[in-house]
């Protein structure tokens, strides 16, 4: 097996963090986007909802 220094050790353990941390948050990132697109989905169809329902001569 490969016999590895301390130094090399500490390396390895930033590089790790460094990818955890950057998957981690280009998924938090991905989650953020899609619940903002689906908060001004929302927030449009209710605005549409609100316009037909005030407007009489629809329907």
């Amino acid at each position: 097996m490969i016999e590895l220094d301390q130094e090399t050790w500490i390396y390895l353990t930033i590089i790790a963090v460094f990818l955890a941390y950057f998957l981690w948050s280009s998924r938090r990132a991905k989650n953020i986007k899609k619940q903002r697109k689906n908060r001004n989905f929302r927030k449009r169809y209710m605005e549409r909802k609100k316009e037909n329902e005030s407007d009489p001569l629809v329907k």
